[in-house]
């Protein structure tokens, strides 16, 4: 609480429409996606430009946390030069969070991306064993000031690349797994919050631990205890 209360959540307003996006993909491949950490340099040019190498994770509980600080080289990226160029000063933010960019995963499928700005809600909800549906909402505070409505512009523009690399990814890692090929593998031990997470799914429903799907109709027989 301590870490998000300078935001001051309890006074935000939403300041868009929800957004509801269907994703062909299990749910939990967009969980995995959000706390992995070794795809942010391969998959997300825009990121790297924006964190160099600031990005960092970790797992307490049953949250992830993740963040990166915006560097001071100007991005040749337009929108991205934008942002780090106009973000306004935030008065009741701590000097650390001026250009902090904080994720939040609360366990098991929903997501806060902290800005200085603004604040992106989000929710992986399963609809089948190979579909789920986006729940997406955006809050800020009230603020008039002209550089802050073009920042949080900016931000979406940014933010809209992100999550079409994200989608392409998690679409292809589907496929993947449909594959008669397709074989469980390990985590690296950098992978602390994807390590933390496939811990708790094992511990929860030990059939996670298969390496082929169980029998049709395993989730319905009774449980012994």
């Amino acid at each position: 609480d301590h870490e998000v209360a300078p935001y001051r959540f309890e006074e935000m307003r939403r300041i868009g429409d929800v957004r509801i996006r269907d994703r062909a993909v299990n749910w939990k491949n967009v969980g995995d996606n959000y706390s992995d950490n070794l795809h942010i340099p391969v998959a997300h040019d825009g990121l790297t430009r924006l964190f160099g190498k600031s990005y960092a994770i970790e797992a307490a509980g049953w949250v992830d946390k993740m963040s990166g600080q915006l560097v001071d080289r100007v991005s040749d990226n337009p929108w991205e030069a934008f942002y780090q160029r106009h973000l306004p000063r935030v008065d009741h933010l701590p000097e650390a969070n001026q250009r902090l960019w904080l994720y939040y995963k609360l366990w098991p499928n929903m997501a806060f991306d902290i800005y200085a700005d603004q604040i992106d809600f989000m929710q992986w909800l399963p609809v089948s064993p190979t579909h789920c549906v986006l729940r997406e909402m955006t809050f800020a505070l009230p603020d008039d000031r002209r550089e802050m409505k073009l920042t949080r512009y900016a931000n979406w523009r940014i933010n809209r690349v992100v999550n079409a690399e994200d989608t392409w990814l998690i679409e292809r890692v589907q496929q993947g797994m449909a594959s008669s090929s397709y074989t469980a593998g390990p985590i690296g031990t950098s992978e602390v919050c994807l390590r933390s997470f496939a811990a708790k799914v094992r511990a929860i429903i030990p059939e996670a631990r298969l390496h082929r799907a169980p029998a049709p109709g395993w989730s319905r027989r009774p449980r012994t205890v």
